[in-house]
């Protein structure tokens, strides 16, 4: 039996090795988290980065190579997907458990073990994150990179650089936004604190970090001068 990543999977376009480098990677980073650091400091951010962190940033580095490797003629080898859906988010929940065993008053506390339960589901939410990680954040930069070599080469033209930009401002709006205010509110009803804070009205919203405040509205207003006012000069200029 050929193990995955064979003779099968070989060849110089095969994404199979780097994206084995990237999981084995990414199980290290994960497993050095839960395994050696202290899992209670800065409020337990260490486990949260290995359960959705790690594995959404994996995910995304993983589907670039494979469009880029392989492009939209041929099919993701199965040992790809081996990889992605079976090592990587069952190595990550092995870690869990050895952290489970280093600290179990920190997992289970007073909820009981049921609890135990949503963290095999929220490590493949990582891995589904990853998906949006890939067209915010890896597809622009790597967009952006490539754009820019482009445009050195007289092969595009600079307007060729605005899509990436935005896809990578949007995704930086989406964090920044985030991590700057604290609302009373989920889902639906959220959006009108969110839009209270962005514009500085009274909500039930909590500002916790003013300057991201200000970098959302930069971004907000960089993309309104960049599409909104072209279109209006467009629109209001007489035809000749």
């Amino acid at each position: 039996m050929t193990a995955p990543g064979g003779a099968g999977a070989r060849g110089e376009s095969s994404p199979v090795r780097p994206v084995a480098a990237i999981v084995l990677g990414a199980l290290a980073v994960s497993w050095m988290i839960l395994t050696v650091l202290d899992l209670r400091e800065n409020d337990g951010a260490g486990p949260i980065i290995a359960m959705f962190g790690i594995p959404a940033l994996a995910a995304a580095v993983i589907i670039q190579i494979v469009m880029m490797r392989l492009g939209e003629r041929k099919r993701v080898p199965k040992a790809v997907l081996w990889w992605v859906l079976a090592v990587l988010p069952l190595g990550t929940l092995a870690g869990f458990v050895v952290a489970i065993l280093r600290d179990p008053d920190y997992f289970i506390a007073d909820e009981g073990p049921w609890m135990l339960i949503w963290v095999p589901i929220f490590i493949v939410v990582g891995l589904l994150l990853g998906a949006l990680v890939w067209f915010f954040f890896v597809f622009p930069l790597v967009s952006l990179v490539t754009v820019i070599r482009m445009i050195a080469r007289g092969e595009a033209k600079p307007g060729a650089l605005i899509m990436p930009i935005v896809l990578l401002s949007l995704g930086v709006l989406s964090i920044v936004g985030g991590l700057s205010i604290d609302t009373d509110s989920s889902g639906r009803a959220s959006w009108g604190s969110i839009i209270a804070a962005f514009l500085g009205l009274p909500g039930n919203y909590e500002v916790i970090w003013e300057p991201g405040m200000w970098i959302v509205r930069g971004i907000v207003l960089a993309i309104i001068l960049l599409f909104a006012v072209p279109a209006a000069h467009s629109r209001l200029r007489p035809s000749s």
